[in-house]
């Protein structure tokens, strides 16, 4: 395990800056290959998803009135709008722009097939963020359209998760496959191949789970720091502001659950390690958010700070008070499966409290360490500080942005297991005792 203080310190940070830079330097250097692919050669498939998009509303529900099934399309729609836009002529300043055709008197469905049909100039720049999934979204429209999209990313995404559970089980981690799939269950993982707004962070989570387990279980802990760095990096490249941090809880507490029942770390190394390796994630992710905004004031030689302000504005300003918080954090906490479904679903998810409170207190066990119990909660409450943080964001669009509490939700798994001794290595002892 790296050790922050020791002699080769130095040498171990010095390698941070030049991962960053690398990757930095790739995936832009994606989006401007992908922005050279003319527009002609997606013209069709790109139709044939406006005209997808345009058969339902931007915002309509898979579920009834149950906000859990809410399905975004409006992000989608400006995301193929964008990538529709980028300039084969002018590929690195089209992505810098990130510009789109918008109107205010229609929706953005309309919009996109509008834009296509007509051959309209984009008008509207959106460059604060990054669009990388853009890449995934133009090669794709080389051979198919967003209905072909959304059913090969459910099957990526079921065979991700299903190889993150089979690498959990062939380890003996069970209470971390266990956890993993209540965590998946309680964030409505079904719904989430129906948006591609909503898909790209449950794509780059299973894959920094496997590695981080396997890193973890063959001993090549040191590489972590670069795992959750590239993290941070991708998942800012990807996402669109929805359940971002599922990409850091999800791989630290399994990283933290695989050493404690493999290779127990002393308690002080095991928390610098969790702290590191979050910090880490949270400067691939803030680093890429200035690296964007830092490439386009000067690809583009504009002041782009307006756009930065109204972006942090809009979505953190609330009136800081309590009600406002609280309200944030409920409206996330009651899409969670099954507490999202009517009376039927309360009842059952009370159900579930009150047994996971009976297991937790009669069949507690000896010897539970505290660091881990402190570790998993803390690790757990990332998601409820991040709705704090983005405050409006998170109040408004809580129907996505709940999802990030499945890494709450792995946490409760865990730390249930920890005080049970579920699934726990052999080498371990500790006696349970009935109250």
């Amino acid at each position: 395990m790296l050790n922050f203080f020791g002699q080769s310190a130095m040498k171990h940070l010095l390698r941070y800056p030049v991962i960053f830079l690398i990757c930095t330097a790739l995936l832009a250097g994606m989006l401007t290959a992908a922005a050279l692919v003319p527009a002609d050669a997606v013209k069709d498939n790109m139709r044939s998803s406006a005209e997808l998009l345009c058969r339902e509303k931007v915002f309509f529900g898979l579920a009834g009135d149950i906000s859990a099934g809410r399905i975004d399309r409006y992000a989608d729609s400006i995301l193929l709008n964008i990538v529709y836009h980028y300039d084969s002529a002018d590929p690195l300043v089209s992505v810098m722009r990130s510009s789109y055709y918008f109107t205010e008197t229609q929706n953005e469905n309309n919009n996109l097939l509008d834009a296509v049909n007509g051959g309209l100039p984009a008008n509207k720049e959106y460059l604060r963020y990054w669009h990388g999934s853009g890449v995934i979204v133009k090669a794709a429209h080389l051979f198919t359209d967003l209905h072909g999209m959304y059913i090969i990313n459910a099957v990526i995404t079921a065979l991700l998760y299903a190889l993150l559970i089979f690498v959990l089980i062939k380890h003996r981690l069970y209470a971390g496959a266990v956890g993993t799939l209540c965590a998946l269950a309680a964030a409505g993982i079904w719904y989430v191949p129906f948006s591609l707004e909503y898909t790209w962070v449950f794509m780059i989570m299973p894959v920094i789970s496997v590695i981080a387990v396997r890193l973890v279980i063959t001993g090549r802990t040191e590489k972590l720091g670069a795992l959750f760095l590239i993290s941070g990096i991708v998942t800012n490249y990807f996402d669109f502001l929805t359940a971002e941090t599922v990409t850091l809880t999800v791989p630290l507490l399994l990283a933290v659950y695989t050493s404690r029942q493999t290779k127990p770390l002393p308690v002080k190394e095991e928390i610098l390690s969790a702290v590191k390796n979050a910090a880490l994630w949270g400067a691939g992710y803030a680093g890429m958010w200035l690296t964007k905004w830092g490439l386009a004031a000067v690809i583009l030689g504009e002041d782009v700070t307006p756009f930065i302000s109204e972006h942090i504005a809009e979505r953190s300003l609330g009136s800081g008070m309590p009600a406002d918080l609280i309200g944030s954090w409920w409206r996330n906490i009651s899409c969670l499966f099954p507490l999202g479904f009517g009376g039927p679903g309360i009842i059952a998810a009370v159900l579930l409290v009150l047994a996971a409170a009976y297991v937790s207190f009669v069949y507690r066990r000896d010897g539970v360490r505290p660091s881990g119990l402190l570790i998993y909660a803390v690790i757990g409450l990332i998601p409820l500080l991040r709705y704090a943080v983005l405050l409006n964001h998170s109040y408004i669009h809580f129907f996505f942005t709940y999802r990030a509490l499945s890494g709450t939700m792995l946490a409760v798994c865990l730390i249930i297991s920890e005080l049970v001794g579920f699934g726990r290595a052999k080498h371990e002892t500790g006696k349970r005792k009935r109250a």
